[in-house]
């Protein structure tokens, strides 16, 4: 239970920083990064690693490997489905010159 919502907060996490209007001036400064899970799932997983909240017993360098390319995937794979289900969250005054 305890892994299960640790995957999902850091999911979480990735999503939130990606997709939400509170992260949007981040969004603009950097949008190849912060407009992607799957690079922003890098991050948040290399984060979660180095600080010790996810470990595999491992080492270090191998902790955030790890970590940083799972969560990468688990974020990219939800985003998927979510987009999926729910639509791709696009700001509607985006790309308007008018």
């Amino acid at each position: 239970m305890n892994s299960f919502l640790i995957v999902c907060a850091l999911i979480g996490t990735t999503h939130i920083v990606a997709r939400s209007t509170i992260f949007r001036p981040l969004q603009r400064l950097w949008p190849a990064l912060f407009h992607c899970c799957q690079c922003v799932g890098v991050w948040v997983g290399s984060a979660a690693a180095a600080s010790g909240i996810v470990t595999t017993g491992r080492g270090l360098l191998i902790d955030i490997l790890v970590v940083s390319t799972a969560t990468s995937f688990t974020a990219m794979l939800a985003d998927g489905v979510l987009s999926k289900f729910f639509g791709d969250p696009i700001d509607p005054n985006e790309g308007n010159d008018s």
